[in-house]
């Protein structure tokens, strides 16, 4: 089982060195991140460093993160690998762990790295969040699996992943400019998120993680039901 899964790591690790834009969106949050700290934060403000990460977390998740997965499975599924793998004998399971390998790493070297790259102050804050932003990231990847499970295609991959795509990234910053949009923002994954980084005065609780929690039940349910038989076609 270990050398079936090294293998397509193998073969995941090729996919994305060849594939030009998939290096582009891999590179272009942390890009964005450097840009956005030298023009904003010349000073090196602390607080300014954590503004600047209310903004670029999410673009970096849904974009080098969830993008990678529709992509990957899009991409296997036009080109036939896909039925290949599962008739040379590869289970099911062992091709999930290697179609979430590098999006899990690349989520959390984007958690540990951004606030260490803009020098944010997190100071007795890490482990909330680190919870917070684990939380969106599974639901980031396990939503983008949903849209990878429901497309065959690379050109309706990129149709598709786009809504969910600029909704994680753009949502945030859009709850701050409306409060019906904030409301709504309250009933997604990315409640937390927006709380912690407005909020002075969050705390965080297990009723917190209600919402979140209800989230990847129902993305753990549906992915099941679809994917499963995708890859069996």
């Amino acid at each position: 089982m270990i050398k079936r899964i090294s293998a397509l790591i193998w073969l995941r690790t090729q996919m994305i060195l060849s594939n030009g834009a998939m290096l582009f969106q891999i590179v272009f949050p942390y890009g964005m991140l450097l840009a956005y700290d030298h023009f904003m934060n010349k000073d090196g403000n602390p607080q300014t460093a954590v503004q600047i990460l209310f903004m670029m977390i999410p673009l970096a998740l849904s974009l080098s993160v969830g993008s990678m997965i529709t992509i990957m499975l899009a991409e296997e599924k036009e080109k036939k690998n896909l039925k290949t793998l599962f008739l040379s004998g590869i289970h099911s399971v062992e091709y999930l762990i290697s179609i979430l390998f590098y999006p899990v790493v690349l989520a959390l070297i984007t958690i540990v790295s951004f606030p260490m790259i803009v020098k944010a102050d997190l100071s007795g804050r890490w482990m909330e969040y680190g919870a917070i932003v684990a939380s969106v990231a599974i639901c980031v990847i396990l939503l983008n699996l949903l849209v990878g499970a429901l497309t065959d295609t690379q050109a309706k991959a990129q149709v598709n992943g786009v809504i969910p795509m600029m909704g994680i990234a753009f949502l945030p910053m859009f709850s701050m400019l409306s409060d019906a949009v904030s409301k709504v923002t309250h009933y997604t994954f990315m409640g937390n998120f927006v709380d912690f980084f407005t909020k002075n005065d969050f705390a965080l609780t297990a009723q917190n993680f209600i919402v979140p929690g209800v989230w990847i039940v129902v993305l753990l349910v549906l992915n099941f039901f679809f994917l499963k038989p995708k890859a069996k076609n």
